[in-house]
């Protein structure tokens, strides 16, 4: 049996070991933040353990979920140049669609306007 000592002490010594890796990994946010001097908005959430996926990004959060510190160094760096990517790629597609989406919705306007004209010609 395990003395209550002995658990504190290994529950003091996982939290370390957690609170560095931690560390470890928020410096590895910034060094990329300052290299590639992109993506400042990004913040770091680690959760090792939870869910089937190593890491993603919701927002301008990195989630990682690994716990083995090299993997999770790893996924950090994946998740960085991945966001960066997606962000600089997939923005002008957005605008794009975004305005074609506005135009159409002029067209439609202007055509309902004069079938409503039409109509009404008919109706009076």
């Amino acid at each position: 049996m395990i003395s209550p000592w002995r658990v504190d002490e290994m529950s003091n010594a996982s939290k370390h070991h957690t609170d560095e890796a931690l560390r470890l990994l928020r410096r590895e946010l910034a060094r990329l933040k300052s290299k590639f001097k992109l993506g400042q908005e990004l913040k770091l959430e680690w959760t090792p353990n939870i869910g089937p996926k190593s890491g993603e990004v919701n927002g301008t959060t990195i989630r990682i979920y690994e716990a083995d510190l090299k993997k999770a160094l790893d996924t950090l760096r994946h998740e960085f140049v991945e966001y960066l990517l997606t962000k600089d790629l997939v923005a002008p597609y957005k605008r794009l669609i975004n305005k074609l989406i506005s135009l159409f919705e002029e067209e439609m306007y202007d055509r309902k306007e004069k079938l409503v004209e039409r109509l009404q010609e008919l109706v009076g």
